[in-house]
């Protein structure tokens, strides 16, 4: 009976064991940077969703759900993938419908102009990111050759390699793959597509039998689920045989009475600027998706009525991505926008996100005019700084200041993960100054006279760009 009970107990323990390893080295990436839809999906409650987008990059960087949200309240999801083939566009779709009840499905058709996957990578985040089930094996056996079948589907012989590329956000959950909505934001601008294709030819052919079948199951599977359907093509570069395509798909989707939007085709009516509205080639950018993603909006105020959700608990999910999305909009003007450091300070000293850090290394006889006008606009009196200080703004006030005589050290928690810590090390110690402010183990402190200016976001941690003034 011992045996029995120690052969039970070890199994229990191995199979804790291995779910504990595996939920660190398992794939928690759909579109980059630990960023994971299929996370998202997961965390939101069931039946929230109403209007759902499946498809590409092309998709989550074309569509921003916050804009919907916005300006109607409209509970919108993307959950998109980079490179996902038209499959795994239909089981993304399977995967929702066992907890959402959408209203309308908008379908992204790159995956008409290829088969599998262009890149291992994107593979990796279509076949590995959803749970285990009869849904994503049926995936898995739809684009996936015999040979591999098994390692996709017991995941361990692909994820064990991860060991050597582990991060932060395998050990603990990235925030924005909780309550993010599927966009990938971006405000890179490069120059986008020209849309001569698009514009100019109304060529159709005979779609492949591939397509046609993928069509057909999109179109049964509304029926069967009742929910409205719309394919739409994003903006982007396209010849003439791949806007030939689209046409073809148009064609027969719309025979069948449902609706294709080709952006494409509307790039003019829109104001798509190829300079202005895209991160690169392929794909819009911020202004851009703002551009597709009110269109969008239109279309739904037109033939649908959806409810506003604003104000109702159930969709805190929505609200706290807005505020997620109104942070990176105020990083970027921290970073892009703002040019003075009179005005970066002014700014900083005013968000109630931020944690600024202030330090001024180096003599008072070295300070610019420009050092010393910063000084007195926060307060400080730099002859009481002959050797610089260090001083830290949160709410609106200066809750910690000292001099670079001072021997005392200043910790503060900014979040469960990362603490500042504050001491004059160089003089205690003979470190070099950039050891005197610290965020966990990275320095952001200067070894030459100056100042330096480090924000730090309740939503995104550290603001890029570290502001600076000799």
């Amino acid at each position: 009976m011992k045996k029995v009970i120690r052969g039970i107990l070890f199994a229990v323990l191995l199979v804790l064991t291995v779910r504990a390893v595996y939920g660190v080295v398992s794939w928690k990436d759909t579109t980059g940077d630990y960023l994971s839809s299929a996370q998202q999906l997961y965390h939101t409650g069931d039946g929230l969703i109403d209007v759902l987008f499946v498809g590409s990059s092309h998709c989550y960087c074309s569509i921003y759900p916050e804009y919907l949200w916005r300006d109607g309240g409209v509970s919108a999801f993307d959950l998109a993938v980079s490179g996902q083939d038209k499959w795994a566009s239909y089981y993304s779709v399977k995967e929702a419908l066992k907890t959402q009840k959408p209203k309308v499905v908008f379908v992204e058709c790159y995956g008409l102009l290829y088969e599998g996957y262009q890149q291992e990578g994107n593979k990796f985040r279509n076949l590995l990111s959803y749970k285990l089930s009869g849904n994503s094996i049926s995936l898995i056996r739809k684009v996936q050759g015999e040979g591999e079948r098994l390692d996709y589907i017991l995941r361990w012989p692909i994820v064990h390699t991860r060991y050597r590329e582990l991060g932060q956000y395998d050990f603990e959950q990235y925030a924005p793959s909780v309550y993010g909505r599927g966009a990938g934001y971006n405000w890179d601008v490069n120059a986008g597509p020209y849309f001569p294709a698009a514009l100019s030819c109304d060529a159709t052919d005979e779609l492949s039998e591939e397509n046609k079948s993928w069509i057909d199951e999109m179109i049964a599977l509304s029926q069967k689920e009742d929910f409205a359907l719309v394919f739409f093509v994003a903006p982007k570069i396209v010849d003439e045989q791949r806007q030939t395509i689209f046409n073809s798909a148009a064609r027969y989707v719309t025979e069948q009475g449902i609706d294709f939007i080709d952006f494409g085709k509307l790039a003019e009516e829109l104001g798509l600027d190829v300079n202005r509205d895209f991160a690169d080639g392929n794909h819009c950018n911020a202004d851009g998706a703002a551009k597709v993603t009110g269109y969008i909006g239109d279309y739904l105020s037109e033939y649908f009525e959806l409810t506003d959700h604003r104000g109702d608990d159930s969709y805190r999910l929505w609200e706290q991505n807005d505020h997620y999305f109104c942070r990176l909009e105020t990083e970027r003007e921290y970073n892009i926008t703002v040019e003075s450091m009179e005005e970066y300070l002014a700014k900083a000293v005013e968000d109630e996100d931020v944690t600024m850090i202030v330090n001024v290394e180096g003599s008072l006889e070295n300070y610019s005019q420009e050092l010393n006008g910063c000084l007195e606009q926060l307060g400080i009196d730099p002859e009481q700084y002959p050797l610089g200080g260090k001083w830290v703004w949160r709410g609106g006030e200066c809750i910690f200041s000292m001099d670079n005589g001072d021997p005392q050290a200043f910790y503060l928690d900014l979040s469960d993960t990362d603490t500042l810590r504050i001491e004059n090390r160089s003089e205690k110690f003979g470190e070099s100054a950039t050891v005197n402010v610290m965020l966990n183990r990275t320095a952001y402190g200067r070894d030459e006279a100056g100042m330096t200016v480090l924000l730090y976001d309740t939503f995104r941690g550290v603001i890029t760009g570290l502001k600076e003034l000799k």
